[in-house]
């Protein structure tokens, strides 16, 4: 998508009144999108959605985990599928992005389990807390970016979320000054009973601060293992997490970056099929290369890191089958490079908490700055 035709919408109420404006507005687009969805689970999975949704309501509690735990996003999820006029099984399971990464369904040769590059840096001096990422996904979901602008439920504040027509978001922001965005980790433990990390994404958004955020991440049982990235004007932190477990990682100087991509860098609480003694399964590439290329651009840094740094480093493409700026196509070893849906830097001060994206791979889009 060229970056300016990036839309904003503004949704207005509670979450069923939020959730039929975005179904009514956006209706064409959600259908539209919905049938993309089918076609990519046919090519990645070989299975038809009608299939996929029968099988994921079968194999999974994650309707029951949202009912029990963040029932107000089913409400709103209802009301999407109300509004825009489509089943609401089929657009549930859409939302989970992050768990179709692992659910036990027929399995894509090579795997694509790996999703974005992040970079977080806190506070020092002048330099608001800056937190980067790029946010990995299949490219048949170019050209349905948007930004959701809407009221928190448990506040004054204000959310600002990027997402794609249907789906509640996929990072975001706060005027509070609070950012998240995450990293896959499909080595950790996962639970079909867990919370998905959509609905988790919407309860850390309506945090005030990076601490209430983690405090909030001890209330839910993750669906899947992931890295999240959070950030307020005061500093940053990274937390691996399992199922069962919630592990803090860096940064020991708070005036220090740091990054990661997809594979655990502190966490060992791993899945049954990662764990010693298991059949060993080929390490991907891709991870590991995209840290190496963020380590040595960091690290080689002579200036502060700044803004225009972490563009600059996440447009990279010094591996070119496996870039930190990833636009799409295929490799000759694995087949699978993917595709940089957004890149998103959060400008994190208390005065005016802003976001600079690029709808697409940072190295051939340009950026806009929306404020929270």
């Amino acid at each position: 998508m060229d970056t300016s035709a990036l839309e904003a919408i503004t949704l207005e109420g509670g979450p069923r009144q939020r959730g039929l404006q975005h179904g009514e507005m956006l209706r064409d687009r959600i259908v539209a999108l919905l049938d993309r969805w089918a076609e990519s689970l046919d090519r990645v999975y070989g299975i038809s959605r009608d299939l996929y949704v029968q099988r994921f309501f079968a194999e999974t509690a994650f309707e029951a985990a949202l009912s029990r735990h963040t029932p107000t996003v089913l409400e709103e999820i209802a009301a999407i599928a109300e509004g825009a006029g489509v089943d609401y099984r089929t657009l549930l399971a859409f939302q989970h992005v992050n768990e179709e990464f692992w659910l036990a369904l027929p399995r894509p040769t090579p795997a694509v389990a790996e999703a974005c590059s992040t970079i977080a840096l806190g506070q020092a001096g002048p330099r608001p807390t800056l937190i980067g990422q790029n946010l990995d996904l299949d490219q048949y979901l170019d050209g349905f970016q948007v930004m959701l602008r809407y009221r928190c439920d448990e506040s004054d504040g204000q959310i600002m979320a990027l997402s794609v027509p249907g789906m509640i978001s996929l990072n975001g922001m706060n005027s509070f000054g609070f950012a998240v965005c995450d990293n896959a980790l499909t080595q950790l433990k996962a639970d079909v009973a867990g919370v998905p990390i959509f609905a988790i994404y919407r309860s850390l958004l309506e945090s005030r601060s990076l601490a209430e955020a983690i405090e909030r991440l001890n209330l839910y049982p993750h669906a899947s293992g992931l890295n999240w990235v959070m950030g307020d004007p005061t500093g940053v932190a990274m937390m691996e997490c399992s199922t069962d477990q919630r592990t803090r990682y860096g940064p020991t100087d708070p005036a220090l970056p740091i990054y990661h991509t997809n594979h655990p860098l502190k966490s060992r609480d791993l899945a049954p099929e990662h764990r010693d003694g298991a059949p060993r399964r080929r390490p991907t590439r891709s991870t590991y290369l995209r840290f190496a290329a963020l380590h040595e651009r960091i690290t080689g840094l002579e200036d502060d890191l700044s803004i225009e740094a972490i563009k600059a480093i996440l447009a990279s493409r010094d591996d070119p089958d496996y870039p930190v700026s990833r636009g799409g196509g295929r490799n000759d070893e694995d087949q699978q490079i993917g595709f940089t849906l957004a890149c998103c830097i959060f400008e994190l001060s208390a005065a005016r908490p802003r976001l600079h994206i690029a709808a697409g791979p940072p190295h051939d889009h340009a950026f806009r700055i929306f404020d929270a």
